[in-house]
């Protein structure tokens, strides 16, 4: 089960749940299954790359470049309440020149990142 699971969750009790719900799956369903773990997995990696990393400079930087109504919305919580948001860690991450899809393609298998590319096509991203 180990070698479905590259990249693997980085923390252990979390990869040991993956191989535990991989083991009752039936045969059939756990290359798809482990598909989307290893895409989880590598995606919760480049998130982790932003922990702390993310400044007040990043957030103000950020607001300039949502829509109207969800600025203001981001605005309401103030900069302690989006640092966690998934969409300021990547904009921080990427104005550090440290692209997603780059990223996503170093660390995944040839067959996962072209799956990775046709969701993002079919999502129109």
């Amino acid at each position: 089960m180990e070698e479905l699971l590259q990249p693997r969750h980085p923390l252990d009790k979390h990869h040991q749940a993956q191989l535990q719900a991989l083991q009752q799956l039936p045969e059939g369903q756990r290359a798809a299954m482990a598909r989307l773990f290893r895409l989880g997995n590598a995606t919760y990696r480049y998130q982790q790359l932003a922990d702390g990393e993310v400044t007040e400079e990043d957030y103000r930087h950020w607001l300039e470049g949502l829509p109207e109504r969800f600025r203001q919305a981001m605005e309401k919580g103030g900069f302690a309440g989006a640092k966690s948001s998934l969409a300021l860690r990547r904009h921080a991450l990427e104005r550090r020149d440290v692209g997603y899809s780059a990223f996503m393609q170093a660390i995944l298998s040839p067959e996962d990142w072209a799956l990775e590319q046709q969701q993002r096509a079919a999502a129109g991203l």
